[in-house]
């Protein structure tokens, strides 16, 4: 009597095979080994069998039988063909098990199976990364809303990163992807060292300024966005794109029911637009960067994935997310919508039909949406806005600019901060703000007390802050209703005045050319798609992500923002990863 090979378990397919019989699972899981002990890429194994790449993602993941194309595998793999078809009578060994090639390299179905300690690694690694964006998106609304959480919960991000490196580490290098993709993970390690010695120089060229918390604070929120990129281009099972666009998806339509339940009967009661931030807590903001990528990968969705639910419902949701959008009262990022959806129209280009449908049906919502809330709802002031941009479509950004004079006037006074920066945490940064107004009594200033305990009860300030950035505070307008314009809080202030030129110039070089792969990688996986391919509308979503990001960093110190930018850099790292795997190179 043959004895069952010790594969139960694993899956439903697994078990559904016949005893001596690897299941379709297994099968697959040691295809794909082979294939990348080979530094094969998916697609290269697709055009050396002759077959759809999707047909042969389906295989390696055991979705789909691969006794039709045995010969063709047997040719690729080295392996016998009946290894990939149904076992003929003397065709298993004695233990059960499909004897092995003698040209398989001991690399065979007939060894010691590595593939279930594999899949729970896999199983882990995905759970893992969707459970992070997933906490990262909702966590506020139980902090801040419902409050069945402490607000220390808002610090998720912290055992979030630390999880997520270590998990990392410790992945076994035999999970990898094919060598050729293991370029993409490491061209952060180069920039990342280099501020960290800059960091360290104006540190020390500023003793007097600095204090630890801030410096920490400052260069974590800068740098740990990078971080999680590595982390989760090396923990990403690829195959699995679909789970993560699924998974954004559901985060959107979840956006909507809280706004529809919670926030609009507290706007209508209230007029007060700053109430409509889903699960973002008190921060509209945040609301407003996540749909602008739901709406860029719903365009994705329902070009190339017609047959999903999101892609029959993907009218309706950008419609609810443009909406969402205006009454969130960000109109600071009026524009930077406006340039997404052309970011957006180029990379669907390679498309055309429901591509270029697609971008016309949400540059039609934004601007019916746009004429509607002008005209019947004064209280959130776009017509203002917009009138403005219609009288000199350069207004905001020259006023923007105008306060990047306050590192004009550092310079002048003080040359040598143009090498050197005044410190890290030191001028206008977050990490200065987290401690320089940690006596805020404001709902959002969630940090406040945890920052004074790290100051010994006393508010942080410096010389340079108190000279350029207090008095310009103080001073700021009132512009189109608000006074962010004219304040003097923009990452790229802060990067400039803190770390100097060089520093400035390394995240900005950093952020660019994250941008310029992201669009050459959805313009590739564009042209190449077929029907049901997820791997454009991820890439799409990650590459809008970064170029709201980068826009955003304009306005505010969103750069260190970590709830916004490890989403961004999350998407594009599992988008880079998929790419990788499939074309073995995450340039494009």
């Amino acid at each position: 009597m043959r004895r069952r090979p010790p594969y139960r378990g694993m899956s439903r397919l697994a078990d559904q095979s016949r005893p001596g019989e690897p299941g379709p699972a297994v099968l697959g899981s040691r295809i794909a080994e082979n294939r990348r002990e080979r530094g094969l890429t998916a697609k290269q194994l697709a055009d050396e069998l002759g077959l759809p790449l999707w047909k042969v993602e389906r295989i390696e993941r055991g979705e789909e039988d691969a006794s039709p194309h045995a010969e063709a595998l047997a040719n690729a793999t080295g392996w016998p063909a009946s290894t990939f078809s149904s076992p003929q009578p003397g065709q298993a060994g004695e233990d059960g098990r499909p004897e092995r090639s003698d040209h398989d390299g001991g690399h065979g179905p007939g060894r010691a199976p590595r593939e279930p300690l594999e899949r729970d690694w896999q199983t882990v690694c995905q759970g893992l990364v969707l459970g992070s964006l997933a906490a990262l998106v909702s966590v506020r609304f139980f902090s801040e809303v419902l409050r069945v959480l402490p607000r220390a919960a808002n610090f998720i991000d912290l055992p979030i990163f630390a999880a997520l490196f270590i998990l990392a580490a410790l992945r076994p290098s035999t999970a990898d992807v094919a060598p050729a993709g293991r370029r993409g993970r490491i061209v952060l390690l180069g920039p990342v060292v280099l501020f960290l010695a800059i960091a360290a120089v104006a540190t020390g060229t500023n003793p007097t300024r600095v204090a630890a918390a801030p410096v920490l604070v400052f260069t974590y929120g800068i740098l740990a966005p990078f971080g999680v990129y590595w982390a989760v281009f090396r923990l990403w099972p690829t195959g699995r794109g679909l789970s993560a666009s699924r998974l954004i998806v559901a985060l959107g339509v979840l956006q909507f029911a809280v706004v529809a339940a919670v926030d609009l009967p507290r706007f209508i009661a209230t007029q007060d637009p700053d109430v409509i931030s889903g699960t973002f807590g008190q921060s509209p903001y945040q609301l407003v960067f996540f749909l602008v990528v739901l709406v860029a990968l719903l365009a994705g969705v329902y070009t190339f994935e017609r047959t999903r639910v999101a892609a029959r419902l993907g009218p309706i949701l950008v419609i609810a997310a443009v909406a969402v959008i205006f009454l969130a009262q960000f109109r600071s990022l009026l524009l930077t919508t406006a340039l997404g959806i052309v970011l957006i129209a180029a990379l669907l280009a390679p498309a055309r039909g429901r591509g270029a449908f697609a971008v016309a049906f949400a540059s039609a919502a934004l601007i019916v949406t746009l004429s509607v809330v002008s005209e019947h709802m004064p209280a959130l002031k776009f017509g203002q806005t917009v009138e403005q941009i219609q009288k000199d479509p350069s207004f905001f950004f020259v006023k923007r600019l105008e306060t990047a004079d306050i590192v004009k006037r550092l310079y002048t006074d003080e040359p040598r901060t143009i090498l050197t920066g005044t410190g890290p945490g030191t001028f206008s940064s977050r990490g200065w703000q987290t401690f320089a107004q940690s006596d805020s009594t404001s709902d959002s200033n969630v940090q406040g007390k945890y920052a004074l305990a790290l100051t010994g009860g006393r508010v942080y300030s410096t010389d340079v802050s108190e000279k350029y950035v207090l008095p310009q505070l103080k001073e700021s307008d009132l512009i189109g209703g608000s006074r962010a314009l004219d304040q003097p809080f923009a990452s790229y202030i802060a990067l400039a005045a803190e770390t100097g030129v060089l520093g400035l110039v390394i995240i900005v070089a950093v952020y660019l050319g994250a941008l310029v792969r992201g669009i050459r990688m959805s313009w590739t996986a564009c042209s190449r798609a077929t029907v049901g391919d997820p791997l454009p509308a991820l890439l799409i979503a990650g590459t809008v992500a970064l170029f709201t990001l980068i826009q955003m960093g304009f306005l505010e110190n969103w750069l260190e923002v970590t709830r916004v930018t490890f989403t961004a850099w999350a998407l594009f790292a599992i988008g880079s990863a998929e790419f990788a795997a499939r074309y073995g190179d995450t340039r494009g």
